[in-house]
């Protein structure tokens, strides 16, 4: 059997405050990017192509009839790449 030996582990609790003050907090545009907000595209099957859209508006325009729907892949889609 192995065991591991835990010693002091430190633990360090940071205030908002002090992160917010760290530097290490992302622009509103970048959080925009992680979010996804408004970086999704839509392509139904009957041609229709809509980029820049949120990832509720691109599900929402899907059907059964074989139509397609990106977010974090959409720089790599034919139809919004």
């Amino acid at each position: 059997m192995n065991y591991i030996l835990l010693t002091s582990i430190k633990k360090q609790i940071m205030n908002f405050s002090d992160f917010k003050n760290s530097g290490n907090v992302l622009s509103k545009e970048e959080m925009s990017g992680v979010k996804g907000g408004g970086t999704c595209g839509y392509k139904g099957a009957d041609g229709t192509i809509i980029c820049g859209i949120s990832k509720a508006g691109a599900l929402f325009m899907l059907t059964d009839k074989g139509d397609r729907w990106c977010c974090d892949s959409c720089g790599t889609s034919s139809y919004c790449g």
